[in-house]
């Protein structure tokens, strides 16, 4: 496969040279990951993943049932990955640890959350460890909670953000980024230091070196230095000084004109950027230095994916009013937003006829928090005597902060397929609303907020949340 950047002109290859298949070649799928080739050169690495399942101390904690993993990083997710093969055999049984190998898949990068699931009634889960092999590093997702369709909270699925390295190599690396200003006399053949402030603690002085084999600071140029201390937290400032080679003594008056410096955290990506455009003047002593703010932190999906908290959220369900408006199918909805989705999540409850005409059907549901919520997708699966749905809207709204995002249709959409279809997958009815400005072709209107309870659409009065 071939892909070309209409905008760049950057070409990515991806070769597999093998069979898509269940009965003809060597790996018997239909499915494949592929690394991108540019320039000759694959943008991910290839690694092994061992998975380690701790079932929880507690009775019926065990578990008969199918598990599945999704793991994300910086690089993308893995999608769903069957745990089938452990060194015991019975898996997920009370207070027993199950080993997983997954060879040669392409690396996550920094790893920031797992989603597991199940295909049974219950189970409880204390943590999952993954370790990746090139990175040398293991990764923990506490749980301590039941995936159980009749205990804790009803839900089989559960999303668990990183809590901590087990292992982490050495201290955290940082790397440094100098630019010299692009001026008359902005250069120096003189040695510099910075010291990082962090949140959490400061670090050591660091000596960016310059000699006459490797000349650094140059007027325009760029340098970039690595070193490594222990964890500094978000960096707010630096100082940065200017020293004679050598310890000798300063006989004139010198500047070194530094532009930016540019602070990358390496373990989790973040970055930290100091606008300085200051002078600073060479001293024998460590006295004649300059401080400065940072101007700008960009904080990598990893490192933000990892502070994220469980969410609930109440979905609030309208089935339209018309005749053969309700469904006996089972309904399931994904959630997208600026932190990334929810997966896909079955919408049901004990004892309740769901989706009948007219009716409206509520659902609480717990997921690491989904940030600004950018669209919905909505799906059956064509079961039961009379599936076919008529949607008219979608409501969600964030319990933690009140804010309510409506996913209502210009246009009330009905969600039926061909039940006479050969292929199982071509009859499952899906329907994607979203925000109209960037999907025009959709037949939606834009979402509409409110932080209060009361929620306004257009012509129509205020609604209390009990009368919603």
């Amino acid at each position: 496969i071939i892909l070309r950047n209409l905008s760049t002109d950057e070409v990515s290859v991806f070769i597999y040279e093998n069979w898509l298949s269940k009965t003809k070649g060597p790996k018997r799928t239909k499915i494949c990951e592929l690394a991108a080739i540019v320039n000759e050169e694959e943008m991910v690495e290839r690694t092994t993943y061992t998975i380690q399942v701790k079932t929880s101390d507690i009775a019926g904690a065990g578990t008969d049932a199918n598990v599945f993993i999704n793991m994300f990083g910086e690089n993308g997710d893995t999608g769903p990955v069957a745990l089938k093969e452990s060194g015991n055999t019975n898996k997920f049984e009370r207070k027993q640890t199950d080993v997983f190998h997954f060879a040669d898949i392409l690396s996550l990068g920094e790893m920031c959350k797992i989603r597991i699931w199940h295909d049974n009634k219950g189970w409880h889960l204390e943590y999952i460890e993954v370790s990746d092999e090139i990175m040398d590093k293991t990764y923990r997702f506490p749980c301590d909670r039941w995936l159980a369709k009749n205990k804790d909270d009803g839900q089989i699925m559960r999303e668990l953000a990183c809590a901590s390295l087990i292992v982490i190599p050495g201290n955290c690396k940082y790397e440094i980024a100098v630019t010299t200003a692009d001026a008359d006399g902005a250069a120096t053949k003189e040695n510099t230091w910075i010291v990082l402030e962090g949140k959490r603690a400061r670090s050591k002085e660091f000596v960016m070196e310059n000699s006459s084999k490797k000349k650094r600071f140059l007027r325009g140029a760029t340098d970039t230095f690595e070193f490594s201390c222990k964890n500094l937290g978000e960096i707010a400032s630096i100082c940065l000084g200017h020293t004679p080679k050598d310890n000798k003594k300063v006989k004139t008056q010198m500047t070194w004109h530094v532009k930016d410096v540019t602070v990358t955290e390496k373990e989790l990506g973040n970055k930290f950027i100091f606008h300085c455009d200051r002078e600073v003047p060479l001293s024998s002593k460590r006295d004649g230095f300059v401080t400065v703010e940072c101007t700008k932190a960009i904080e990598s999906f990893a490192s933000k994916v990892r502070s994220l908290v469980p969410i609930k959220y109440e979905i609030i369900v309208v089935t339209g009013n018309e005749k053969g408006a309700g469904t006996d199918a089972n309904v399931s909805i994904t959630i997208y937003g600026s932190n990334g989705d929810s997966g896909k999540r079955p919408l049901r409850q004990k004892y309740r006829n769901l989706f009948e005409r007219g009716h409206t059907d509520r659902f609480l549901l717990e997921m690491l928090d989904l940030g600004e919520l950018q669209r919905v997708k909505m799906e059956h699966d064509n079961s039961g005597v009379s599936p076919g749905w008529l949607l008219a809207r979608v409501e969600l709204t964030n319990t933690a902060n009140g804010v309510t995002t409506i996913f209502p249709c210009e246009k009330i959409q009905r969600l039926e397929a061909d039940r006479e279809a050969a292929d199982t997958a071509d009859r499952v009815p899906v329907l994607t609303l979203r925000n109209k400005e960037n999907y025009k072709c959709m037949q939606s209107i834009p979402i509409k907020q409110s932080k209060n309870k009361a929620i306004t659409e257009t012509g129509q009065r205020a609604l209390t949340h009990k009368q919603r």
